[in-house]
């Protein structure tokens, strides 16, 4: 009984401490989610500021840390949490393809995603979450809700995000093979200056247009070359506007049409059966044996003959309704045609005048020997080229062109190169002990010299360089892979390259592969003037009033 007694003395005790901590839980339930949070989030801790705008972040799978560079090589670095088994982050190269500082997850659970930055439409994205101290998403890279926050206004669209296994930090590269800016119309003279942001810097940060802020000749060619593309803008929208007359004009004939073609159908089936009836009236006709029975007949048949012309003249009348509109809808047509060829006409000039304002992104394939080309996440055009051993790896190497050099004659390219794993290094990786990132652990450059080996092996025809070299601006880059192009890579995305030899668990989970349907398909909507408001047009909600979603583990 002693006993007894002793258990039921703890399990009060025990109960009455249970109520006594939840108590004191609702009475401070907010310290309490604190401690939990800070419990659970490794503090950041930024090892450097930035001197200047990023031009690539690296994210390390193996030592769960994002570090963002800029043309300086300062960083700026902070512990994240990746893709857990199953679910695991795509190693490759990425970039920022849409951003909103109020996001919720369309797939999971309406879940909260603070200071989101999309990497690919099928939902992975750098954003804040929660941090265990190991790769606990479904996919995104969680990063401390502080970084996140400061990070958000620094980035820009298609800024380059390379997902690497090990880490690395740029190293500065020079080969023959990139390609040279274009001259300039007068000598340009840096101009030293610090990266200091304003309050109306913002916008400037969410357009592709690059900074030539420094270097004053290239400041009056982007200037000249947005004069013509605004003039190529104004005409593209002027034969936009002359060819909805002509489009109004062709969906009215259009629907005339339709509807004779209608008609004509109702009269072809009511002809056949008056038709029918004539056939039987004749044969009744010639089957009567007696005079009173062919007068019968006769009668019959006269109303029959009688019916079978207004039905016959109806079909006469709607065929030639069918031939009259057929007419309508062919003249409609060729003069929609025409003033259409004009506006595509039109469109592609101003098309070709925007690219001219924006970096080049060229990706080089040795799995399909191509060379492809987009800018403004568009694609431009793509041509076979060369690599020689075309059957030995080519590595994948992220060269990006950070800054002009030599008075603004030629350009400065870094590179971040991607490791492939062995398989001894891919069966022993675990994550699943809780780690820390060491933020003050500087990564270990990129091998330059392996980069520059592989451009070696390059040849691409004289007229494609000479074709690309009219868009190189800085923040243009050029990805060497042994990969194809991702199912990822489609509209409204830069190059996405994903290494097959890593885990994909957090794609193949996802059914979306190319950009929502909602996206703009005009391209005048598109450039009109290059900029993106804070809800662009990638975000079909706008989230701004939404209330904080329980679900924010994601």
């Amino acid at each position: 009984m002693s006993s007894v007694s002793a258990l039921v003395r703890v399990r009060n005790s025990a109960i009455s401490t249970f109520v006594l901590a939840a108590a004191l839980g609702i009475a401070d339930g907010a310290d309490a989610r604190n401690r939990v949070r800070d419990a659970e989030e490794p503090q950041q801790v930024t090892q450097q500021q930035l001197s200047g705008r990023p031009v690539v972040a690296v994210v390390s799978i193996k030592n769960q840390r994002i570090s963002v560079y800029d043309a300086n090589g300062d960083a700026m670095r902070a512990p994240i949490s990746s893709g857990q088994t199953s679910y695991e982050t795509p190693v490759g190269v990425f970039s920022i393809l849409q951003k909103n500082e109020e996001h919720y997850s369309n797939i999971y659970d309406d879940a909260s995603m603070p200071f989101m930055q999309r990497l690919t439409w099928s939902g992975i994205a750098l954003h804040a979450g929660a941090l265990p101290g190991y790769p606990a998403s479904h996919g995104c890279v969680r990063m401390p809700y502080e970084f996140a926050q400061s990070l958000f206004p620094l980035t820009r669209l298609g800024l380059r995000v390379v997902v690497s296994y090990d880490d690395a930090a740029p190293a500065d590269i020079s080969h023959p093979l990139l390609p040279k800016p274009v001259p300039a119309d007068e000598k340009a003279v840096a101009v030293p200056a610090t990266y200091e942001r304003d309050a109306n810097d913002q916008e400037d940060l969410n357009v592709f247009e690059p900074d030539v802020s420094k270097w004053p000749a290239r400041a009056a060619q982007m200037q000249a070359l947005k004069v013509v593309a605004s003039e190529k803008s104004l005409l593209a929208q002027t034969a936009t506007s002359l060819a909805e007359e002509p489009k109004t004009v062709m969906d009215e004939k259009k629907a005339v049409h339709a509807k004779a073609l209608k008609q004509l159908k109702r009269a072809e089936a009511s002809k056949k059966a008056s038709d029918a009836k004539v056939a039987r009236a004749d044969k009744t006709l010639l089957a009567a044996k007696s005079d009173k029975a062919k007068a019968r007949a006769q009668d019959q048949k006269a109303k029959v003959d009688a019916a079978a012309k207004a039905v016959n003249d109806k079909f006469d009348a709607a065929k030639a309704a069918v031939e009259a509109a057929e007419k309508d809808l062919a003249a409609a047509t060729a003069e929609w045609t025409k003033v259409d060829d004009v506006k595509k006409a039109a469109v592609a000039v101003m098309q070709a005048a925007k690219w001219k304002i924006y970096p080049v992104s060229i990706f080089i394939s040795r799995k399909t020997q191509r060379l492809y080309v987009r800018q403004a996440n568009e694609p431009v055009f793509d041509a076979p080229i060369t690599i020689a051993n075309p059957d030995e790896p080519i590595g994948t190497h992220v060269i990006t062109a950070v800054d002009y050099t030599e008075q603004a004659k030629d350009l400065r390219w870094q590179v971040v190169s991607i490791a492939r794993r062995s398989a001894e290094e891919a069966d022993t990786a675990s994550f699943k002990k809780r780690r820390v990132a060491n933020l003050n652990f500087s990564a270990p450059a990129t091998d330059a010299d392996q980069a520059s080996a592989a451009l070696d092996r390059i040849t691409i025809p004289p007229e494609v360089a000479s074709r690309i070299s009219g868009y190189v601006w800085p923040g243009s880059s050029v990805i060497v892979s042994d990969e194809p192009l991702s199912v990822e890579t489609g509209k409204a995305t830069d190059f996405v390259v994903v290494i097959s030899t890593e885990p994909q668990g957090s794609l193949k989970k996802r059914p979306r592969k190319t950009a929502p349907a909602y996206v703009r398909d005009d391209p005048y909507d598109y450039y009109d003037d290059g900029r993106y408001g804070r809800y662009d047009r990638y975000d079909r909600y706008d989230r701004r009033y939404r209330k904080p979603n329980f679900f924010n583990w994601w």
